[in-house]
């Protein structure tokens, strides 16, 4: 098969250049040149994707869990086949896919792999997704998106904008979710998460029954004490998130008093009191 690999030039820690040197070895095991290391936007990245996926058989998303779904946004993801090199922070997807080793290891096993048909969501018409949450995520992913342009990076930057989200700036609200023909009243909101696949970033399982692949969106929401919160983060972190209230749908409409922080694959979103949600059955071919 023909690979080409398209690389996000700022995802991540590392310069564009070190972003070459890192992948080189990678490239030579997929026999693919590297692309995108010289776009300067967000749109010249997702042109470039375009582009190159009319000229191979399998595109290669070297990023962060923003940067894949970007491009996920920008190409017909049901008829073009994608892999996924993980380069960003918290990267999600990465676990998601169970990939362990190096870069030149997932390499290997994204050109000795088979491809998979997996869903994902559709969030209002306006963006396709593996993973959403409206509430605290919203107002952390800003606060972190601020520490960044201060050059406060990692998971100290996501560590500081948690404290500050849950302090200072976030207002817990109530909310309706409809699931299917099913609705639940729910009481200060702290967060609603719609996902495909069981992983936040920096490995946080906080759907542990999530599935890529069973036709369903799995919806869990948080509206606990502080001390239950603190133990959802901490618990995601190593037997899995088992704090919330967990349900399988395959619509979800969401609606609130005021507008609420909608986060979308690790990126700040829209603010939303009206979000509806449905699955997109066998939507991603992904090899792997």
């Amino acid at each position: 098969m023909k690979y080409a690999i398209v690389v996000n030039p700022v995802s991540g820690l590392t310069t564009p250049e070190q972003k070459r040197s890192a992948l080189a070895p990678a490239s030579a095991v997929l026999d693919a040149e590297i692309h995108g290391l010289d776009t300067t936007s967000p749109e010249e990245l997702r042109q470039c994707a375009r582009e190159l996926s009319g000229q191979c058989d399998v595109l290669v998303v070297a990023g962060g869990d923003g940067s894949l779904s970007d491009i996920i946004n920008a190409i017909d993801t049901a008829e073009i086949p994608t892999a996924y090199l993980p380069l960003g922070t918290g990267n999600a997807m990465g676990y998601a896919l169970g990939y362990e080793g190096s870069l030149v290891d997932i390499a290997k096993r994204i050109r000795d792999g088979s491809i998979h048909q997996y869903d994902l969501i559709d969030c209002d018409n306006k963006r396709r997704a593996f993973t959403a949450s409206l509430g605290i995520a919203g107002a952390i992913i800003r606060k972190r998106d601020r520490y960044l342009k201060k050059g406060i990076t990692g998971f100290r930057a996501y560590l500081m904008a948690t404290i500050q989200a849950y302090f200072t700036e976030y207002r817990r609200r109530p909310a309706e979710i409809i699931l299917d023909d099913t609705s639940l009243k729910i009481d200060d909101l702290l967060i609603l998460m719609v996902v495909k696949q069981p992983y936040f970033g920096f490995r946080m399982n906080v759907i542990p029954h999530a599935r890529f692949d069973d036709g369903l969106l799995h919806v869990q929401y948080i509206n606990s004490s502080l001390i239950s919160a603190a133990f959802a983060a901490l618990s995601a972190f190593t037997i899995g998130n088992r704090v919330g209230k967990y349900h399988t749908a395959e619509k979800v409409r969401f609606t609130a008093d005021h507008p609420l922080p909608l986060q979308i694959d690790g990126n700040d979103a829209w603010d939303a009191k009206n979000v509806f949600f449905r699955v997109l059955p066998k939507a991603l071919k992904i090899k792997c």
